[in-house]
C-alpha cells in the first residue's frame, strides 16, 4: 500500500472515518498502472485485491447469488434474485428484484434508481460502483 505524504490533504467520508488524500505523485503513478476503459457502462466489483469491471452495455443485467445470474454474487448476504440493471432511454436504472437484503444507492435503500457515474451500490454486504465512461 503506498505511503501518504504529510502534507496530503484529508477527505471525511460519509460514515465519519477520515481518509488521507493520495498525493500527486501517487495519483499520477495510479494513473499510468490503470488500464483505461473503453466508452461504456460498467459495474466494478472488489474481489480480494483485484477489482472485477463488468461491461454493462446496453444488455438487461440480472445480479445475484442464483447460477442463472448474469452476474453471479457468491455471498450469503445476496439474494438468488437479487436485482436487475436496466436501460431506460439514456438513463441507467437498478430495480430490486425482490431481494431480502434490499439494494441501497449511495447509502439509501432503494426500489429503483438512476445511476450516475461513481455511484456505490450494495447488495446486502456486497459492494459495487457504477461507472459511466464516455
Amino acid at each position: 500500500m503506498p505511503t501518504v505524504e504529510s502534507t496530503a490533504a484529508e477527505a471525511t467520508t460519509t460514515v465519519g472515518r477520515v481518509l488521507p488524500r493520495t498525493t500527486d505523485r501517487e495519483r499520477r503513478r495510479a494513473t499510468l498502472t490503470a488500464p483505461l476503459l473503453d466508452p461504456g457502462r460498467y459495474l466494478a466489483i472488489e474481489d480480494g485485491e483485484e477489482v472485477v469491471v463488468i461491461a454493462v452495455g446496453d444488455e438487461t443485467v440480472h445480479l445475484g447469488r442464483s447460477t442463472g445470474a448474469d452476474v453471479m454474487l457468491e455471498h450469503l448476504s445476496v439474494s438468488r434474485r437479487h436485482a436487475v440493471v436496466a436501460q431506460r432511454g439514456e438513463a441507467t436504472v437498478i430495480l430490486d428484484d425482490r431481494s431480502l437484503n434490499g439494494v441501497h444507492v449511495n447509502g439509501e435503500r432503494v426500489a429503483e434508481a438512476v445511476l450516475r457515474d461513481g455511484d456505490e451500490i450494495r447488495l446486502g454486504e456486497v459492494s459495487l460502483r457504477y461507472l459511466h465512461v464516455r
